[in-house]
């Protein structure tokens, strides 16, 4: 078995495990442990076992596969500024969803309101940023790249957008998962993603948190009427516009800072020389297609649903 073989059968696997267990967990798993904190914590094992089990079987090294090294700090610092910088980016893809399915991420940030912010930081910042780093960036990114780093920086993006498992969050995890992919390359090192990752995680944390701690029952009431507000066609069209002004210029400025980072780690040149290397070995293969359908097909049915 070729290795994109082995890792493509290895999300099909994760995919089939993550949404039969989440069932599972949900009918017998909530009757004696209902949390949100361990549903966090069952749904993120669900995702990094069939990959971890994979690297085992197959007796490739986690160091292969995980390009980890410290940073500086100052790298760390740019990362930062980056994070924030491609921010207006994601709220663009999230508003550009939300013209045809519904918003699942404010379900989720009305929820973590009503939860422990420090705990919310733990399970629903930090902790996401270390397993999915390990998986998308870490085992599927890594394996495709032997083969096509261009391959590899789309299909890590498409299949971390497929295991959201809702059109809301597919398209902006998509671009999300991408722009990863970039930081991880500056560097060299997966600490970059993982500090980007949980940074963007911690910034809707914070927002949900700030929205929860409001207990005037009129403001709550005025911001339930602004929510409802901001799904009518025109105000989603107004906020795309501006959002899509201001993202263009903050987009720009994260490239540049990007390119100065690559170059200040040495990486510019090896990054572009990869980029434009013909494709080593098929990527595609029919378990992965298979894969993929079932996402979509889970993905109608939960907004049929």
């Amino acid at each position: 078995m070729t290795t994109n073989k082995g890792v493509n059968r290895t999300f099909l696997i994760t995919f089939l495990i993550y949404v039969g267990g989440s069932f599972l967990w949900s009918l017998i798993g909530k009757r004696f442990v209902d949390s949100f904190y361990v549903d966090i914590a069952v749904s993120q094992l669900l995702v990094c076992v069939p990959p971890f089990v994979y690297l085992k079987i197959s007796g490739t090294k986690t160091g292969e596969l995980i390009p980890y090294k410290k940073i500086r700090i100052s790298d760390a610092l740019l990362a930062v500024v980056m994070t924030y910088l491609f921010y207006p980016l994601m709220l663009v893809m999230n508003l550009l969803t939300m013209f045809f399915v519904d918003n699942t991420s404010a379900e989720l940030a009305t929820t973590m309101g009503q939860e422990n912010l420090f705990l919310n930081i733990l399970f629903v910042a930090l902790l996401p940023a270390f397993v999915e780093e390990f998986v998308f960036r870490g085992v599927f990114y890594q394996t495709y790249r032997k083969s096509s780093m261009k391959a590899a920086l789309v299909l890590s993006g498409l299949l971390f957008g497929c295991m959201h498992m809702n059109f809301n969050q597919f398209l902006y995890t998509c671009v999300f998962g991408m722009i990863l992919v970039f930081m991880m390359e500056a560097t060299g090192s997966i600490v970059t993603s993982m500090i980007c990752h949980f940074l963007l995680n911690l910034n809707g944390v914070l927002l949900s948190g700030l929205n929860g701690s409001i207990r005037n029952a009129s403001v709550s009431d005025a911001v339930q009427q602004s929510s409802n507000l901001a799904s009518q066609p025109k105000i989603l069209l107004a906020g795309l516009l501006v959002w899509g002004v201001i993202a263009v210029f903050t987009t720009a400025g994260g490239c540049a800072i990007w390119v100065h980072l690559a170059r200040k780690n040495g990486r510019l040149e090896l990054i572009q020389q990869k980029m434009n290397e013909a494709k080593r070995e098929r990527i595609i293969t029919p378990t992965l297609v298979i894969g993929m359908v079932l996402a979509v097909a889970f993905m109608v049915v939960f907004e049929i649903f």
